[in-house]
This record gives structure tokens, C-alpha cells and sequence, in this order.
């Protein structure tokens, strides 16, 4: 395997697994009901659950852009892509929901593990930045969203730390 296609490899398996410098998104989200996702520290703030909604959002527009595929997703404007703040009661939808995360997660993963260290250096469409800066831009934007999370689990009272073992 190329080095570079490796690194990329490697630092989404941490973000999504692996609680080294901060949580993971698998540390973030467990454990977490379908109320607590639902919540908002404000009433005008997302919610874990729009939060979550909009990372299946941008990772799935990062492996359509990756295939050089139309996104048939279109959003309006960003705010669209955190969708409805959920519904407090709906255990299954939330369940649901994360499901359809780790699916796009993985995705990710196996669009990745098709890359080589050449193609990473291409621009995903003309007059845009590399594929090699996309994923560098998208591993960072779900790491602070990750820390957006965590932040409204600690304001719940619903964040039981970080597992480091």
C-alpha cells in the first residue's frame, strides 16, 4: 500500500475508533438515547442528532466527489444538511441513524483503500484542490464536530469520559 493512502487509512480509523488525543466518533455517540441526541443546549442549537445527520451529509458528498459522481443529494445551503433535530422518543430512528454514519464511514474507508498515492495528488474535479486535501479537509471537519458532541453530551450530563484503554 502507498504511504500517503496509508496515513489517510490510518487517521480515519482513529477518528472513528480510537480515543488517542480526543474521543472518537464511536466513544462520542455511545450510549447515546434517542432524547439525548434529540437535545439542544439552547432550543437554536443542533443537536447531537443534526450533528450526526450532517457528517453523513459530507461524507457521503466527499466519496461522490472522490467517484467524480454528482452528489444526488443536493443541499440548498449548509444549515440543510443538519436536517430536523430528531425526535426524542424515537429510540430506533436514532439507532437508525447512527447506522447509516458507520455505513458511510466504512464507505469512506473502502474509497480510500482505492486510492493510490498519485491519484491523492489529482484534483477531484478541474479547478479544484486535491483529493489528497479533501480528505485532509473532511478527517478534520468530523473531528470537530466529534468535539461539538462531546460538548453537548457534557452539557446533558450524558458524557460518561472517554474510555482510554
Amino acid at each position: 500500500m502507498q504511504n500517503i493512502t496509508k496515513l489517510f487509512l490510518e487517521q480515519h480509523h482513529m477518528h472513528c475508533y480510537e480515543n488517542e488525543w480526543f474521543a472518537s466518533m464511536d466513544q462520542a455517540l455511545h450510549g447515546a438515547t434517542a432524547a439525548e441526541a434529540a437535545w439542544t443546549s439552547s432550543g437554536t442549537s443542533n443537536s447531537i442528532w443534526q450533528i450526526v445527520n450532517h457528517l453523513i451529509f459530507w461524507n457521503e458528498d466527499i466519496i461522490h466527489r472522490i467517484k467524480g459522481i454528482e452528489n444526488p443529494d443536493k443541499a440548498e445551503n449548509n444549515e440543510e444538511t443538519f436536517g430536523h433535530p430528531g425526535d426524542p422518543e424515537d429510540e430506533v430512528g436514532w439507532t437508525q441513524t447512527v447506522q447509516r454514519l458507520n455505513e458511510v464511514m466504512n464507505k469512506l474507508k473502502t474509497t480510500i483503500a482505492d486510492l493510490d498515492d498519485e491519484k491523492l495528488k489529482t484534483p477531484y474535479t478541474a479547478n479544484s484542490c486535491s483529493i489528497e486535501r479533501l480528505l485532509s479537509n473532511i478527517i478534520m471537519h468530523d473531528t470537530y464536530h466529534i468535539g461539538q458532541i462531546v460538548l453537548l453530551r457534557k452539557l446533558q450530563s450524558s458524557w460518561g469520559g472517554v474510555d482510554w484503554t
